[in-house]
C-alpha cells in the first residue's frame, strides 16, 4: 500500500518498475541490485499499484508495457530506453551498456522488444514477486 508518506520518500528517487510474474524480470531486478552499489535504486512490481499512485497517468504510456518502466526525475521511460538510462546507476562494467544509446531508438527498441516477447519462454512465469533480502526490502516499493 502506497502511502503520502511513501509518495515524499520517494520524490526524486529513480524507481525501476518490473514485471512481478516475469523470471527474466526478477532476475534482472536481482542483478541490479547486486550491481547497484549505491543503493539509490528502488523497485515495485507493475502489478503491485505503485506504478499508479506514484506517476500521474498522462506520463504513463498507453497501452503500458508489461515488462519495464524507469522513473527518474520526473519522467518515465520505456523498453530500451529504460534499460539503458537504469545502466547508469550500475557498477562499472554493466554501467558502460549506457553508451548503446548512441544506436538509433528504433533499432534498440526492435531489439528489445524481440527479448521481451520471448523473455517467458527463456525463464518462465511465476506466481508470485522474488523475496528480497530484508535490507533489500526497504528499497522495494508498494
Amino acid at each position: 500500500m502506497i502511502t503520502n508518506h511513501n509518495l515524499e520518500q520517494l520524490q526524486g528517487k529513480p524507481i525501476v518498475f518490473y514485471d512481478g510474474t516475469c523470471g527474466f524480470c526478477q532476475a534482472s531486478v536481482q542483478l541490479v541490485l547486486e550491481y547497484n552499489s549505491q543503493h539509490n535504486l528502488y523497485f515495485a512490481a507493475l502489478q503491485s499499484g505503485a506504478l499508479e499512485a506514484l506517476v500521474s497517468k498522462k506520463k504513463r504510456p498507453d497501452p503500458l508495457p508489461d515488462s519495464i518502466l524507469f522513473f527518474e526525475n520526473g519522467k518515465l521511460y520505456a523498453e530500451s530506453e529504460a534499460v539503458l538510462r537504469l545502466a547508469r546507476h550500475l557498477d562499472f562494467p554493466l554501467s558502460m551498456l549506457s553508451v548503446f544509446r548512441i544506436i538509433p531508438l528504433s533499432f534498440r527498441d526492435f531489439v528489445y522488444r524481440f527479448v521481451a516477447r520471448n523473455r517467458y519462454k527463456v525463464a518462465g512465469r511465476n506466481q508470485s514477486c522474488l523475496l528480497p533480502s530484508p535490507e533489500q526490502r526497504a528499497r522495494f516499493v508498494g
